[in-house]
């Protein structure tokens, strides 16, 4: 196995894909922790609906995170395998 250094590699691309990743990370959540802080605190029944949002945010996360990711591992994987 050698180490070559990748010629397609676009700084464009990683960086786009790093912000990309850090809103999809830190909104979801953010919003659903907000989210269940009102809702809780309209039906008075904290730290139930606040736990629930928290685990909500999470998943959408992965999910997200998921879908970003996969298709630039595969197109990545598809170019080290050309330049083999």
């Amino acid at each position: 196995m050698s180490l070559q250094p990748q010629k397609n590699i676009n700084l464009g691309q990683i960086i786009t894909l790093g912000s990309e990743l850090g809103f999809l990370i830190a909104l979801p959540i953010v919003i659903c922790i907000f989210l269940g802080l009102w809702i809780d605190k309209k039906l008075n029944t904290f730290p139930l609906v606040l736990l629930a949002s928290i685990l909500v945010g999470i998943v959408l996360t992965i999910v997200n995170v998921y879908k970003i990711v996969i298709p630039f591992l595969e197109k990545r994987s598809d170019n080290n395998k050309i330049i083999k």
